[in-house]
């Protein structure tokens, strides 16, 4: 059976309204899919889809638990080629936790993150459509946008557990 959920972190709902705001400021459908709520991804879709959610999720949160509070901060914008542009989260143990998250994955999970193959922590701000790149000046215009917001460090204790209902829908439930 396939399940349809990641796990990651929610932002701090003031710092997310600001990021949302930006998005759908820049936000063009021609080249770009729809956000999703500001978050920040540490097991993405395809490695968790065939794991049944209640067990991982409570697995997950006794391996975070020695973790929080985790201090993390949003640093500034990077890009992923011409298929996304995200803001780039600093934190050593976030790629502690990610790999002691990962651990309890079977081997035969697919643990590619994306848009990037391996771990490399963000918030996605803006994400390319199947066949579409997004703008070259896009970077420096969510630079220009965020530069009153960035950076900034929040902590957090506690991972969400993202379950999607619809196409680019999903609900939210902390861990």
């Amino acid at each position: 059976m396939q399940h349809r959920y990641y796990i990651g972190f929610r932002l701090p709902e003031a710092l997310a309204k600001d990021i949302e705001r930006v998005q759908r400021e820049l936000f063009d459908p021609a080249y770009a899919q729809e956000p999703l709520e500001p978050h920040i991804t540490m097991l993405p879709p395809p490695a968790v889809e065939r794991i049944d959610p209640e067990e991982l999720v409570r697995q997950a949160h006794t391996t975070a638990l020695p973790f929080w509070p985790l201090r993390l901060t949003l640093a500034g914008v990077e890009t992923f080629k011409d298929s996304a542009v995200a803001i780039r989260v600093d934190s050593q143990a976030i790629h502690t936790l990610q790999r002691r998250l990962t651990a309890l994955l079977p081997p035969e999970a697919d643990i590619t993150y994306f848009p990037n193959p391996v771990f490399s922590p963000h918030v996605t701000l803006a994400h390319a459509r199947q066949g579409k790149k997004l703008p070259p000046e896009l970077p420096h215009a969510y630079e220009k946008a965020l530069r009153d917001i960035l950076p900034v460090t929040f902590e957090t204790s506690g991972l969400t557990v993202f379950k999607w209902i619809a196409p680019r829908r999903y609900t939210a439930h902390e861990i």
